[in-house]
């Protein structure tokens, strides 16, 4: 069994439930991280700096930068990495597809992380699944494990709160619609509690 704690609760730039316009920001977009404990320690999405991200960590699970064995990137889009160099000692994960179209990437900064990411292979993580999610990006993926509250998945901009999921619809700036879509109904049948990319955690009764 594993638990798991959100670190930073993510908010995004445009919200077309709350009336707003897919061509228009509003806001700055933090993606939600979590840190996900149980055989191994894994901390999915470090959305903020390395010095907010540590004191994040510290304040809300009492544990240190070093104490993180695994990084998983849900995606690659840039929110969803913004302080991985804080965690140097972990062992860095991400789909093979999206570590490829980052490799692709005229940023420095990026393209040296590409090289350090692993590919989220079948089996890399006992008692937890790597679950591809495309729509959002080639490669969205997302990780589900089971709590003492039922199976949960932490599946990034996948869905990105709980009337995305609700309407079975990607972000404004997902990659392809129809496998948005696919994939939040293949969400709906396997997790109990989904942890989104911008927002909080919500449960999900299972389509069985």
């Amino acid at each position: 069994m594993f638990e798991f704690h959100v670190l930073t609760l993510g908010q995004f730039s445009r919200n077309r439930f709350w009336g707003e316009q897919d061509t228009q920001s509003y806001r700055e977009a933090i993606c939600t991280s979590t840190l996900v404990k149980g055989k191994v320690t894994v901390l999915v999405d470090p959305s903020l700096p390395a010095a907010e991200m540590k004191k994040v960590l510290y304040n809300r699970t009492g544990m240190t930068p070093d104490m993180v064995e695994v990084v998983f990137i849900t995606h690659s889009h840039g929110d969803h990495y913004v302080g991985i160099e804080l965690f140097e000692k972990a062992h860095w994960y991400i789909s093979g597809t999206d570590r490829e179209d980052m490799k692709m990437s005229d940023n420095p900064r990026v393209l040296e992380l590409a090289g350090k990411l692993e590919p989220c292979s079948p089996g890399v993580l006992e008692d937890m699944e790597f679950i591809p999610l495309p729509g959002h990006t080639k490669g969205t993926t997302g990780l589900l494990f089971d709590t003492i509250d039922g199976r949960t998945c932490v599946c990034g901009d996948a869905v990105m709160t709980r009337d995305f999921f609700t309407h079975r619809l990607g972000y404004y700036n997902s990659l392809d619609f129809d496998k948005a879509s696919e994939s939040i109904k293949k969400l709906a049948g396997l997790a109990d509690i989904v942890v989104p990319g911008h927002g909080n955690y919500f449960l999900n009764k299972r389509l069985r």
